[in-house]
């Protein structure tokens, strides 16, 4: 029969145990978060290479608004570093909000789960050649993240864009600038696109993640 003594010390060490793996967790959504920023900063740059950096050797898949599915690491190099690989005039930019994340880590802390929102402007040329523009877009990435050599990486990469409008116009009455994106890049998806419902479609994209209170 165990001492009072020595179950105490047992409560103890499961409590922290307990303990230790929530502050493990905690540590894995801030670095996955931190992750999902650093990832914002490079996109705004168009430092492609760095991006590529980001992602897993592993990778299962990278898919953006229209532009169709790219599969694996090579898929992620095509899409960045040869889709984005052409000179950009000094007035082109782009700018993006990451916002409202959430990020489950799966049981054994290696693979999470994460959901964003994206807001961004920007200013290009895609209604007259060499004639800077101004677009208000957005949409919601639903990401996957995988732990390598104790360092989070993207593992599946997810952008469901929702509109991409000329700021004159809005999301009302031009709600996407550019709907058969795949013609513009030099590159081609190996699948084609699975989740483009801009708006006024009412489609919400699946959230990764149970509802905390009834579990559905």
């Amino acid at each position: 029969m165990k001492s009072a003594e020595s179950t105490k010390i047992e409560s103890l060490e499961a409590k922290m145990k307990e303990l230790e793996a929530k502050v493990i967790t905690q540590d894995d959504i801030e670095q996955i978060e931190k992750l999902q920023r650093i990832y914002g900063y490079y996109l705004d740059n168009n430092l492609a290479q760095e991006i590529v950096d980001l992602f897993s050797e592993s990778t299962e898949s990278i898919e953006i608004a229209n532009r169709g599915v790219y599969l694996g690491k090579a898929g992620v190099k095509k899409f960045f570093l040869l889709n984005q690989s052409a000179p950009r005039p000094p007035w082109v930019m782009g700018r993006h909000l990451q916002l409202q994340g959430i990020v489950n880590v799966d049981p054994g802390n290696m693979t999470a789960k994460g959901r964003w929102q994206c807001l961004f402007m920007s200013a290009s040329d895609f209604n007259t050649p060499h004639v800077p523009t101004a677009y208000w877009g957005y949409g919601v990435y639903e990401n996957e993240y995988i732990k390598e050599n104790n360092k989070w990486l993207f593992k599946k990469m997810n952008f469901n864009r929702i509109f991409f409008t000329p700021y004159q116009d809005g999301w009302a009455k031009t709600p996407d600038i550019r709907p058969n994106s795949i013609e513009f890049d030099p590159t081609k998806p190996d699948l084609p696109p699975t989740a483009y419902h801009p708006y006024p479609d009412a489609f919400v994209v699946p959230f990764h993640y149970k509802h905390p209170i009834t579990g559905k």
